[in-house]
């Protein structure tokens, strides 16, 4: 899908131009060589938007082929080798008096797993914001970010998926990456072509989350596919809390919010997951209507 005369790994015209023959609108996309960290890089544009009385577009994109200081939960940062990962963030306007926040970066888990599903890697979700393959490696982060405004919050949607990643370029011992999962040169690995897959999946699952209001999100079929396709639910696991403690139990379920069910008896809305036991493989799924 890339041009051969741009040398950037998306090429942000095409972008728009596929996504508009699958029915959906993007405002320009915004993608250069390299980047601190767009999620930054974005939500700072949001700001300056609000301050100027020229609000960012939602859906508005800031992507880069090298982030060279990136962050995820917790303050915790990262950095991979340039043009060996596909690196963008999103804005999303939910309408005033939205908190289904913990839904967005499952949603997002949702999009990526069928995408890589697509390029031959069977994986899975993990609560509460990453994208393993089968055998537990990680292959994509995902990071939320909520701006608070007089108007209503939005949401800064960020998301690092290794594609062309070899062994020695791994940035910890339990990542993985496309090339290395599909045993092919990572220059066959197409960002476009994922990029294309992930929006095409997440927008309308969004908007299905925005259209149950304030109906229970659990009864959509997006949330049926988190959960099928979620490892951790039914998994032994420990979850390192933000005040420092541990839960360990079974994860029995989701609950309205998103949060983690534990032992059908506890909720949690943030921590650190570990399995603690292997769990059956995934399935690559088939595409479904959207």
């Amino acid at each position: 899908m890339n041009s051969q005369h741009n040398s950037l790994l998306v090429d942000v015209d095409s972008v728009r131009r596929t996504i508009a023959d699958r029915g959906l609108t993007l405002p320009p996309l915004i993608w250069d060589d390299s980047c601190a960290s767009t999620n930054d890089e974005l939500a700072r544009s949001v700001r300056e938007g609000a301050v100027s009385g020229s609000p960012v577009p939602e859906f508005t994109i800031r992507g880069t082929d090298f982030q060279n200081a990136g962050h995820g939960r917790l303050g915790r940062t990262w950095t991979v080798p340039a043009r060996r990962s596909l690196t963008w963030s999103i804005l999303l306007t939910p309408p005033a008096g939205f908190s289904q926040w913990g839904w967005i970066p499952l949603i997002a888990g949702e999009a990526v797993h069928f995408a890589v599903a697509e390029a031959g890697v069977p994986a899975a979700i993990k609560w509460p914001n990453d994208v393993l393959t089968a055998d537990g490696k990680k292959l994509c982060g995902i990071l939320a970010r909520v701006e608070p405004f007089a108007g209503g919050a939005q949401i800064v949607l960020g998301m690092g998926l290794n594609t062309r990643l070899e062994p020695a370029d791994l940035p910890r011992e339990d990542a993985s990456s496309l090339a290395i999962e599909t045993g092919v040169d990572g220059s066959e690995i197409d960002h476009e072509a994922l990029l294309v897959s992930i929006l095409s999946t997440l927008i309308p699952c969004y908007g299905e989350l925005i259209d149950y209001g304030d109906e229970d999100f659990r009864d959509s079929r997006t949330a049926q596919r988190v959960r099928e396709h979620m490892v951790t639910l039914g998994s032994r696991v420990r979850v390192e809390k933000p005040d420092g403690t541990d839960i360990i139990g079974t994860a029995t379920g989701l609950d309205s919010g998103a949060d983690l069910i534990i032992d059908d008896r506890v909720s949690l809305s943030a921590g650190d997951v570990h399995h603690l036991r292997p769990v059956a493989s995934p399935t690559v799924p088939e595409r479904s209507d959207r």
